[in-house]
C-alpha cells in the first residue's frame, strides 16, 4: 500500500524549522534474515515432522509471527494529522521478545531511556561483563534455576568486592546496586549464557542524620578483577557438586522434553551443523584458520579468568554523563541479530579474527534455540523468582541495603 500526502504533508518540518524530515517505513521483508527464515521455515518444520522430532509449539510460534511482523498484508494502523491532512500507515508488529530483531531493538531503546531516567542514580557505574565456560553452555541454555544461582553468585561475588574496598578505604558499612542484563546467545546464534552488569562504582553509607551518602571507589585493580573471577570459579564448582553435576551424572532433562531442541543446542554449542547432509561437520569459517575454543584468554587491564570463567571490568561511565550511560544501556541489552550481521560471526582475540558463515539452513537450525517462550521481566530480589527456561535477554534489578 502506498502512503499518500496531502500538500499540506510539510507543515510539520515548517514547525521545526524549516528542516525537512521523510519519513521511511520498515520493511523487513527485504532483510536477509527475513528471506532465510521465508525460505527454510516450511522445509525445517516438514524434516523435523518426518523425523518424529517436532519443533516445539512456542518455536513455531514465534517464527511465524516474526514472518507478520511490520507487513502490511498482515494488518496496520492509519494515522491521519486532522491540521496538515498527512496519512501514515503504520504495520502491526509481532511484539516478540525472542527472535524479532526489531521489535527487540525497540524495547532495548525503552528500557535504556527507563534505566537512565528512571533506575540508575547519577553516580559513576562500572560494567561488569562475566562470560562462562564453554561445558556449561550447553546446561545454561534450558536450565533456568541454574541460571539464577550462577547470577548470584557473580552478583554477590562483585559487591563483596565492593564492601571489601569500602571497608578497607573508609571503614563503613554499606550498601550496593546493579542491574545485570542476562544475555543467553552470541553473534552466530550460538548457546553463550552471559551476564553483563551495570554496577554503581561504590557504595551507599547512612549518616548519622538517617540520609544516604555514596561513596566512590577508586577503579579495582587487575588483582582484584583477578580475585572475584577466582572466587565466581570456585562457588560456580560447588554448586555444580551440590547439584550432582560436577561430572555429568545428571540425566538430560531437555533431551527427553524437546529432542530436537536439546540437538539443536547441542550442535550449536559446539560450533556444528545439526542436520542435512554436512549434520555434524563444523561451520565453515571464513579468514584465519583456527578454532574458537583453542583461543588463548587474553587478560588486558581489569580482565582476568579462571577455569573458563572470564571477567571484564574495564569499561566505567563517569557521573551524570547520562547520555554515555543510556548508549552502554544499550549495547548491554541489544536484540541478539542485526541485519546487517545475519550470516557471519566475527571475534577478536589480538590480530586474530573469526568470521563463521551460515547458510541458509543452519541460521534456520540456530533459529529455535533463540525463540523466547516467555516475556522478560525486571525482578527485585527480595521475593523468590523463578525465571523463565528460554529468554533471550532478561534484567534483574538487585540491591543491598546499607
Amino acid at each position: 500500500m502506498d502512503e499518500r500526502a496531502s500538500p499540506g504533508s510539510h507543515a510539520h518540518a515548517a514547525a521545526r524549522g524549516g528542516e525537512q524530515r521523510s519519513y521511511a517505513r520498515r520493511r523487513p521483508e527485504e532483510s536477509v534474515l527475513y528471506g532465510v527464515v521465508q525460505e527454510e521455515l516450511e522445509t525445517f518444520l516438514a524434516r523435523a515432522h518426518e523425523r518424529e522430532r517436532p519443533v516445539p509449539r512456542f518455536v513455531e510460534r514465534e517464527l511465524r509471527a516474526f514472518l507478520h511482523c511490520g507487513i502490511l498484508a498482515h494488518g496496520f494502523v492509519r494515522a491521519r494529522c486532522d491540521e496538515c491532512g498527512l496519512d501514515r500507515v503504520v504495520a502491526f508488529s509481532c511484539k516478540g521478545r525472542g527472535f524479532c530483531p526489531s521489535c527487540g531493538g525497540r524495547r532495548m531503546a525503552d528500557t535504556a531511556a527507563h534505566l537512565v531516567d528512571r533506575v540508575l542514580p547519577g553516580v559513576p557505574i562500572r560494567q561488569w561483563v562475566l562470560s562462562l565456560p564453554w561445558r556449561l553452555r550447553y546446561r545454561l541454555a534450558y536450565d533456568a534455576p541454574l541460571v539464577q544461582e550462577v547470577l548470584g553468585i557473580f552478583v554477590r561475588a562483585v559487591f563483596g568486592s565492593l564492601r571489601r574496598r569500602a571497608r578497607h578505604q573508609w571503614g563503613v558499612m554499606c550498601g550496593q546496586g546493579a542491574v545485570t542484563f542476562f544475555q543467553r546467545f552470541g553473534d552466530a546464534l550460538n548457546p553463550n549464557v552471559h551476564f553483563q552488569s551495570l554496577v554503581l562504582d561504590g557504595v551507599y553509607s547512612r549518616t548519622p542524620q538517617g540520609t544516604l551518602r555514596f561513596h566512590v571507589l577508586p577503579p579495582p585493580e587487575d588483582a582484584e578483577v583477578a580475585r572475584v573471577a577466582t572466587q565466581v570459579t570456585r562457588r560456580i564448582q560447588r554448586l555444580l557438586e551440590r547439584r550432582g553435576l560436577a561430572d555429568g551424572a545428571e540425566p538430560d532433562r531437555l533431551t527427553d522434553e524437546e529432542p530436537l531442541l536439546a540437538a539443536l543446542y547441542a550442535a550449536s554449542v559446539g560450533g556444528r551443523i545439526a542436520t542435512g547432509h554436512r549434520a555434524g561437520q563444523r561451520v565453515r569459517r571464513l579468514g584465519d584458520r583456527i578454532d574458537a575454543h583453542d583461543l588463548e584468554v587474553l587478560e588486558g587491564e581489569r580482565c582476568a579468568s579462571a577455569d573458563g570463567v572470564s571477567l571484564h571490568a574495564n569499561v566505567a561511565v563517569p557521573a551524570r554523563d547520562r547520555r554515555r550511560l543510556e548508549r552502554l544501556c544499550r549495547l548491554c541489552g541489544p536484540p541478539h541479530k542485526r541485519q546487517r550481521r545475519s550470516s557471519r560471526r566475527r571475534s577478536r582475540a589480538g590480530t586474530a579474527t573469526l568470521a563463521c558463515r551460515l547458510t541458509p539452513l543452519t541460521l534456520a537450525q540456530r533459529s529455535p534455540s533463540s525463540a523466547g517462550r516467555s516475556s522478560g521481566s525486571m525482578q527485585s530480589p527480595t521475593r523468590s523468582t523463578r525465571w523463565p527456561a528460554r529468554r533471550p535477554v532478561a534484567m534483574r534489578l538487585a540491591t543491598e541495603a546499607p
